[in-house]
């Protein structure tokens, strides 16, 4: 079993509240991993409590609400979540700082990376299978940071279709 886990969460169907999503499919579409799990985490809630007893390292992708102009990145612990800051796939389920708290309760010292963008569009009025073309421009600097993380944890990939492993 693998160590590291790459997690992406969102709801598919309100456009970028699903970039959690799309971005695993991105890095599923364009990159092998020898050591990694990629997960598509969707909307699943308290089942991210099992990824916590899993997985050593955890990095989680998601779209964030801060008060940040949409399109904006961030990076950072799940134990430092910024106290102005939700998680908007938290709006149909439990969200990550819950889950955080609950692992906690169950004894567990866990931590794990969030990468996050601001959405521009996430309502229930915002029906789409699709990003909108901001998040869309999005993907790539995400998986950059994704990917330097997955490294920095010990993971091995390569870009599908290139020989050499980046470790």
């Amino acid at each position: 079993m693998n160590e590291i886990a790459v997690v992406g969460l969102g709801n598919l169907l309100l456009a970028d509240e699903g970039f959690g999503v799309h971005l695993i499919r991105y890095l599923q579409d364009n990159y092998v991993f020898e050591n990694v799990d990629i997960i598509d985490g969707g909307t699943i809630g308290f089942g991210l409590i099992e990824y916590f007893l899993t997985y050593k390292n955890l990095v989680f992708v998601d779209a964030i609400r801060i008060n940040d102009k949409p399109g904006s990145i961030y990076k950072f612990s799940l134990s430092e979540v910024p106290p102005n800051l939700t998680f908007v796939s938290s709006i149909h389920e439990i969200g990550l700082g819950d889950v955080l708290h609950h692992v906690k309760l169950m004894g567990e010292d866990r931590d794990a990376t969030v990468v996050g963008v601001v959405p521009l569009a996430i309502t229930p009025n915002d029906l789409s299978t699709e990003l909108t073309g901001l998040l869309r421009l999005k993907i790539e600097p995400v998986a950059s940071i994704v990917l330097d993380e997955v490294e920095r944890l010990g993971g091995i990939y390569a870009r599908r279709g290139d020989s050499r492993k980046y470790s």
